[in-house]
């Protein structure tokens, strides 16, 4: 039977092409810190099914129990989203780390447990309304793992003691198992609830929880990533390069191995039953069935061409031609009721009917597919690609009937940078890994994507023209292993990509800065840039390709690059131009400060004094003060005429790193100071008066510049990376690593 093929091209261009403009929803006013009146972004979408570990497959998101909400995690927290409506129903934040152990869901849908800020604690947290429920005192060292019992009434943390705590959740009840293992890095239950699997370092043992002893060490644990009990708990399974291995819970012996190469392909599967396991081939691009008590090969599903093509492959110090597959399977999932396998390959899921080993369905959209899931009620399936979040209403009993229902989107990878427009009106913004966005500040909506150019770009910084009518980013080419600077000009209007402007030298070292410099001269006739070869480059910014030939054939030929500036030994990190356009400064990975005189094009000044590298300078809207801000925390002024120190707002002297600061008093005992966090952004507001300074941490500091002391703060936007002013001095922007955008209400 040919499968049916449901198309969702039509209704995904119509719901993608006006979704960005009805973006601003109330969401984007939930939990924020003081002070903050807006949110742009739901932060940095989870990808916790890429990380190996020893035990365990987490999930970046999950259905609840009834099928009816599914959660996503992000850098910020847990959003929460009607799966009928696919709207947004609830935010739980919680500051994560990209451990997949931090946290845990209730299986009920009620709480969610992570480990708390001083790393020795649990805490309960509320999934619907987000406040804590309970905090469960743990060991003095620090934890790093924690987990459910499958009946939602216990707790089980791990960490550095090598101790296995057990909380019981409605009595705060503690108790311990002592393990051999010097830390235990995570913790997982059997399905029913009275086993405990635990591991260090590939040492897995699996503990009898009522006695608290042990049971059973699993036996050749080598190489295997992502070790997990089938869902009876009769069998744990995982995969190395080359095989799969079964083991039998209650012996920690292997019961089988099967010859399934998972290197580079998505992890085997048991289907819910326990009677067949799935596994993928990324040479011949099938699906294999495998019979988990015999170890013979059931079926073979044929998923398509792999489209091979030649490589070089250096086997034993030999070069060999071999063929390498273009396509391959991303992703496989089974339905609860097992009569259901779904496959992602480019493009399109696959339904198959594992029983008779024919496809039912193929849901096609355009890019590939990763981590297919259904919901416990099999409505639903999941999948992800680089566009969002998808979900299918799925029929297993008539797959044909099964038809798009949303697309979850919203999150962004690491905001680098952000700039207003001349007039205050909308906000540009640089993402790691993707497109540069411009946003309405006063309704939150995105206005649009700027696109148009060929590649993918890593975008470092973005900058407006006085006139606001182009926006220029820096990006690292993503084409080759040079990390080259590239400079891109872009219509604000269209949001269409005009030229890219290139000069800039290769990285000496292969170590991509986290940031570049990119600023506009006060009149617009000018772009200077500066980048990882340690060079700043001047540009004629007033090019527009596209729209005269002879001017395209004048940068062809001769290039709209002006001048290159030579002197910094190390990355250009932050540039800016002097009010009167007389005078650059850049910051760099050198330690040093440089002013350079533009009508000379010649180096005016090179100040010296602080500790670690520089990583953002700005002029005073008058020009008679110029400030700098390090990564050990130190904030600099200096007279940009005459080069001189003139006084440091943090960090009392030159040449030496701050003080530390004091222990919080929630800090363990191991914690006896802090250091202080990295200046990462300065900018003064319009009039001058105030200079406000963002700290990686998350906090940002007002400075009254008369009395060179803090006035006010605002905190709690942790990754922070970049600030900007409205032109008017009412409004401040906050760009973060986490993904989002602050917008914060500043008093007259």
């Amino acid at each position: 039977m040919k499968p049916a093929r449901v198309s969702t091209f039509i209704i995904l261009f119509i719901s993608t092409l006006f979704l960005p403009f009805t973006f601003a929803e109330d969401y984007m006013r939930w939990e924020l810190p003081e002070g903050a009146k807006m949110r742009l972004g739901k932060g940095e979408r989870a990808n916790l099914e890429g990380h190996l570990t020893d035990i365990g497959r987490a999930r970046s998101y999950q259905f609840s129990p009834d099928g009816t909400q599914f959660a996503v995690r992000s850098s910020i927290g847990i959003w929460v989203y009607d799966v009928q409506t696919g709207k947004e129903s609830t935010l739980a934040i919680a500051s994560m780390s990209e451990l997949s152990t931090d946290i845990a869901l209730d299986p009920n849908w009620q709480t969610f447990a992570k480990i708390g800020k001083n790393d020795t604690t649990i805490e309960l947290w509320d999934l619907h309304s987000g406040e804590r429920k309970k905090t469960f005192e743990g060991p003095e060292r620090r934890m790093i793992s924690v987990a459910f019992s499958p009946d939602g009434k216990m707790l089980a943390g791990g960490g550095f003691d090598g101790v296995i705590w057990l909380w019981n959740i409605a009595t705060g009840v503690r108790r311990q198992i002592l393990t051999p293992h010097n830390v235990v890095e995570e913790v997982m239950f059997s399905p029913d609830g009275r086993t405990i699997l635990s591991s260090d370092d590939k040492d897995l043992q699996l503990w009898d929880i009522a006695p608290g002893e042990l049971k059973a060490r699993l036996e050749d644990t080598t190489g295997t990533n992502n070790i997990v009990f089938n869902s009876d708990g009769t069998i744990l399974y995982g995969a190395s390069r080359n095989e799969l291995r079964l083991w039998d819970p209650d012996t920690g012996k292997i019961k089988m191995r099967l010859d399934v190469a998972s290197f580079y392909t998505t992890p085997p599967l048991f289907s819910p039953d326990g009677q067949t396991i799935a596994s993928t081939n990324k040479k011949d691009y099938t699906v294999q069935l495998w019979d988990p008590q015999t170890g013979q090969l059931k079926n073979t599903l044929p998923i398509g061409d792999p489209k091979y093509m030649k490589g070089i492959m250096i086997s034993d110090g030999v070069p060999k031609v071999v063929n390498y597959a273009t396509r391959w399977i991303s992703s496989i999932a089974f339905s609860p009721d097992g009569h259901i396998l779904a496959v992602a390959t480019d493009n399109e899921i696959v339904l198959w009917s594992p029983n008779t080993g024919k496809p039912k369905v193929i849901l096609t959209r355009k890019g590939k597919f990763y981590h297919l899931l259904f919901s416990p009620n099999g409505r639903t399936l999941a999948a992800k690609n680089e566009s969002g979040i998808y979900l299918w209403n799925v029929d297993t009993i008539d797959p044909e009937k099964s038809e798009f229902q949303h697309t979850i989107t919203g999150y962004s990878a690491g905001v680098n940078s952000i700039s207003f427009s001349p007039d205050g009106r909308s906000l540009a913004s640089g993402y790691r890994r993707k497109n540069i966005k411009l946003w309405d500040v006063e309704t939150g909506k995105l206005k649009r994507l700027f696109k148009g150019h060929p590649y993918p770009l890593w975008v470092q910084s973005v900058a407006f023209s006085p006139n606001g009518e182009t926006l220029a980013s820096l990006s690292i080419s993503t084409q080759s292993s040079a990390h080259k600077a590239e400079i891109l000009l872009w219509d604000t209007a269209t949001g269409e990509y005009r030229v890219t402007l290139k000069g800039h030298g290769k990285v000496p070292d292969r170590r991509i800065p986290n940031q570049s410099g990119l600023a506009f001269s006060p009149n617009g006739k000018t772009l200077v840039s500066g980048s990882g070869d340690g060079t700043l480059r001047l540009w004629n910014a007033e090019t527009t390709a596209r729209d005269s030939f002879f001017h395209g054939l004048r940068g062809t030929l001769f290039g709209h690059h002006e001048v290159t500036l030579k002197g910094h030994t190390y990355h250009v990190l932050s540039v800016a131009f002097s009010p009167d356009g007389r005078t650059l400064a850049s910051g760099s990975s050198d330690k040093t400060v440089r002013l350079w005189d533009l009508r000379r094009r010649k180096l005016k000044a090179t100040l010296a004094g602080h500790t670690e590298e520089i990583l953002t300078v700005t002029f005073s809207p008058d020009g008679s003060t110029l400030a700098s801000g390090c990564r050990d925390g130190a904030i600099h002024l200096w007279d940009p005429a005459t080069g001189e120190h003139k006084a440091s707002l943090i960090g009392n002297n030159l040449f030496t790193r701050p003080p530390n600061l004091p222990r919080r008093n929630d800090d363990p005992s191991y914690i006896t100071a802090r250091g202080r966090s990295a200046v990462t952004s300065l900018v003064f507001n319009p009039d001058g008066k105030t200079l406000a300074n963002g700290n990686s941490d998350g906090t940002i500091h007002f400075w009254d510049m008369r009395t060179r002391e803090i006035k006010s703060t605002f905190s709690e936007h942790i990754g922070l990376n970049s600030l900007a002013f409205s032109s008017d001095g009412g409004t401040l922007a906050s760009g973060s690593s986490d993904g989002t955008i602050l917008i914060w209400e500043l008093e007259p």
